[in-house]
């Protein structure tokens, strides 16, 4: 009997919880519901127009005055100064490189370790490629204007990242540049 008690109780002792959490989201839930102003937007004022009375009467009991809109006529913009967040490392200077130039420049990656990556200045824009072998993962070194494996000697093409000599097969990976205010950005992502 003890026990058939307590089980009773603790069923009764869950549901008034669940009841209680769930009536807790519903008022979280309506307050987060409702818009609040923000410190830079400016609240929405009554416009001062005055209503043009129509040629043609229309006939009812209850005329009422329009009531003034509360929709603005410009869209407000902050007026706070806001600096473009930029995305990628500055990796080089725009001068560093020149049309169908290839240097390999190095960045540390958060633990320390440098990472190099190959940077070609094309027709396009700037490209930029892992140094990485594709098939063993030594680093690439510059050799006569390719990008070569000394482990075994792959070659890869610095303007595309295509395999020009094997053993590797796959490209290597490429990254998004960005060049902004004369640098080089490259986006690791």
């Amino acid at each position: 009997m003890m026990q058939n008690s307590r089980r009773v109780f603790l069923l009764l002792a869950g549901a008034v919880l669940l009841g209680a959490i769930v009536q807790r989201t519903e008022v979280l839930s309506k307050k987060t519901a409702s818009p609040t102003p923000t410190p830079n937007t400016p609240l929405p004022t009554p416009s001062n127009t005055k209503a043009i009375p129509s040629s043609t009467p229309t006939p009812s009991k209850n005329t009422a005055s329009p009531k003034p809109t509360d929709t603005p006529t410009e869209a407000s913009s902050p007026q706070a100064t806001q600096t473009p967040v930029l995305e990628g490392v500055v990796i080089a200077k725009s001068a560093d490189l020149i049309l169908r130039q290839t240097r390999v420049f190095s960045l540390k990656d958060s633990f320390g370790i440098p990472t190099s990556y190959s940077l070609t200045r094309t027709s396009r824009g700037v490209v930029a490629f892992d140094t990485r072998c594709t098939h063993a993962g030594a680093p690439c070194v510059l050799s006569e204007s390719l990008l070569q494996c000394p482990a075994h000697g792959s070659v890869f093409d610095p303007e595309n990242g295509e395999v020009v000599r094997g053993p590797a097969v796959e490209p290597l990976k490429s990254y998004r540049t960005l060049e902004v205010n004369g640098e080089v950005r490259i986006v690791i992502s």
